[in-house]
């Protein structure tokens, strides 16, 4: 969490220098400007605008130098037209979606352009092509909500689902949940509208390359043409063969025979390319019925290992957690109402395995089938202890507890707190289960306690270790397990990052790209020739530097100048882990009704309840439902 002022005698930290810092940068000038330019939105350096947007899901603290809301694609292109002038070359942009993050790829100095104030509008649902049209700030779940109606739905599933934006959602080739069957996001994009430096708006398509194609958008195809067909080869031998594969710049799926689609390098590059401005998604159509197995484990290795069987037998996907989150669990208030399926308490391991189809009586003749397989083996070879089925609002419970692990973790007591640096590796599923021991070890040589949930499907495990960044001590913990994490998921096939991108951890990008990180740099400077969009992140020109691990500055490191005593009498504040749990904008969710009726960031609310998974480090905003997306329309293609 942040802090505006002394507390107490704590001491005012020296900060440490930023990486491709533009602090001579005047960024009041900017903002005066735009407002005289016809900016529609909001533009302010106000020190509260800039003090909640310096933190997001990760362990990192960055305060902005000024923050813009803007009300349209209009105003990105006079933000992207304006740093092209020369006297506001030094201007850097920090793109910014739900603040969902876990590696900070929002943070920064410079100018925060947040989409999800007003830029909340769904455009147009065709139902009967089964695409829609919206802006960067819609909510994933309120979209889905809208598309409820029509019996569709966006597929990539997110435990943050209820706050994290499309516009995130595609700066990271966001993931979870299922992505064995429904990909990432980038596989359910159609199109996008990206405001280059400079003004001009990308309209992404897949088509030849067009020679006559002018301005920065010719030289950006141009570019992309010319990598994609010289590095092919290297390409194709270079890029890992993953479900969740590398995000960013992602050069395998550019060419498709003689046509380029630069969405490819566009989805998952964490604003380091352009502002998406729109975006036109494919959404399919919703199962009609859902079931869930449960089976218990007498050790957490034991369910990875059964995970890739279950996996096998035709699962939309297989979620393992540990005897932590589940442990959890238990003291959720929602827990009562599926108790009835945990049938094991000294259970070590549960996989979640959830079977879908369009037909509920063949759906229940299809389990009736497996369950009587799988019995068979209860107690067995497998190690399984137990097995129960989910059905009908149990499925829908039971996910809702599963989306709550990364909260639940964050509500551990003591200075020590399960973070994220680690936790969303990717290897082969045929290694998870030796990568995750090997994992362990790293962790336990460490002496460190640790939370694991994930999508053991997809080779995808999430890793929270329990660290106390308050303490300088622990701090080169960081470096130290990451290096080792990261060594160990290449040995094992993978990468340190498969579902949240790069961030902070940009640092590791050319030793993972190696011979073609040239090509990336390439591709960078084609779209922002001067290094304006997100520097630091996932690659630099020769003479930048990308940002590392243990060299931006911690939360903890804030927090540590809070005398420890009122740290204690305020817990819940500082045991704030980022998550925006109290961000989404549900109505009928009670947190944060101030961010909900102000739609400001910056209103507290006093009396928060203790479930809130961010406690009260976070103050919540939000702008209400929008009211484009209020309309209804009884026609098949609508605005909404």
């Amino acid at each position: 969490m942040s802090r505006t002022r002394q507390i107490g005698s704590a001491i005012k930290p020296v900060e440490p220098p930023l990486p491709a810092s533009h602090h001579a940068a005047d960024y009041s000038a900017f903002a005066m400007t735009l407002k005289e330019s016809g900016f529609r939105g909001e533009v302010t350096t106000a020190s509260s605008d800039r003090v909640v947007l310096a933190t997001d899901n990760s362990i990192y603290q960055v305060l902005p130098d000024a923050v813009a809301f803007p009300m349209d694609e209009g105003d990105l292109v006079l933000i992207a037209r304006l740093i092209e002038e020369p006297r506001f070359h030094g201007i850097v942009l920090r793109p910014r979606g739900g603040g969902t993050g876990t590696n900070g790829q929002s943070l920064g100095d410079g100018l925060v352009v947040d989409c999800s104030r007003y830029m909340t509008g769904i455009l147009e649902i065709n139902a009967d092509e089964g695409w829609v049209r919206v802006q960067p700030g819609v909510i994933k779940d309120q979209l889905n909500a809208a598309l409820k109606r029509f019996g569709l739905f966006f597929a990539p599933e997110l435990s943050t689902s209820s706050r994290a934006t499309i516009g995130g959602m595609i700066s990271t080739d966001a993931c979870g949940q299922g992505s064995c069957v429904y990909g990432k996001t980038s596989n359910h994009v159609l199109g996008l509208r990206a405001v280059l430096v400079g003004g001009e708006v990308l309209e992404t398509r897949r088509a030849p390359l067009d020679p006559k194609t002018s301005g920065r958008t010719g030289e950006v195809l141009a570019c992309l043409d010319d990598i994609s067909t010289t590095q092919a080869d290297l390409i194709a031998a270079r890029f890992p063969k993953l479900n969740r594969s590398l995000t960013g710049y992602d050069l395998a799926h550019i060419r498709e025979g003689d046509t380029i689609d630069p969405a490819a390098v566009l989805c998952g590059s964490e604003g380091t390319l352009g502002l998406i401005a729109e975006a036109k998604l494919n959404v399919l159509p919703i199962p009609r019925a859902a079931a869930l197995i449960l089976i218990f484990y007498p050790d957490f290795q034991a369910a990875l290992r059964d995970a890739r069987e279950m996996a096998a037998l035709g699962a939309t996907s297989v979620e393992t957690i540990d005897s932590r989150v589940l442990g959890l669990a238990r003291e959720e208030p929602t827990f009562s109402a599926v108790a009835h399926l945990f049938v094991e308490p000294d259970a070590q391991g549960v996989n979640i395995v959830e079977f879908t189809g369009d037909d509920p009586q063949s759906l229940d003749a299809e389990m009736r089938d497996l369950t009587t397989r799988l019995s068979a083996s209860v107690s067995g070879v497998a190690d399984r202890l137990a097995m129960t089925i989910a059905r009908g609002g149990e499925v829908e419970r039971i996910w809702g507890l599963r989306k709550a692990s990364v909260g639940l973790l964050g509500r551990a007591t003591g200075d020590k707190r399960p973070i994220p640096f680690v936790e969303d590796c990717a290897v082969p599923p045929e290694n998870l289960e030796a990568f995750i021991a090997g994992f362990r070890a790293i962790l336990d040589r460490e002496g460190l306690s640790y939370g694991m949930f994930g999508h053991v499907d997809a080779g995808v495990l999430h890793v929270r270790p329990a660290i106390d960044l308050t303490d300088p001590d622990q701090e080169p913990l960081i470096r130290r397990i990451t290096e080792a994490v990261e060594a160990l998921a290449r040995r094992h096939g993978g990468l340190l990052w498969g579902e949240h991108g790069k961030g902070v951890r940009s640092e590791f990008v050319p030793d993972v790209f190696g011979p073609l990180y040239p090509s990336l740099q390439r591709i960078k400077a084609a779209f922002d020739p001067r290094n304006q969009m997100n520097p630091g992140k996932i690659v630099t020109p020769a003479d930048g530097a990308l940002w590392k691990i243990d060299a931006v500055p911690l939360r903890g490191q804030k927090d540590r100048t809070v005398p420890a005593d009122q740290r204690k009498d305020y817990a819940s504040a500082f045991g704030c882990n980022g998550n925006g749990a109290c961000f989404n904008r549900a109505m009928d969710d009670v947190m944060c009704p101030s961010y909900k009726v102000t739609g400001d960031r910056r209103i507290r609310r006093r009396a928060v309840s203790a479930s809130c998974a961010n406690g009260l480090g976070r103050v919540a905003r939000r702008a209400g439902p929008s009211r484009s997306s209020r309309r209804r329309s009884r026609r098949r293609s609508t605005a909404v």
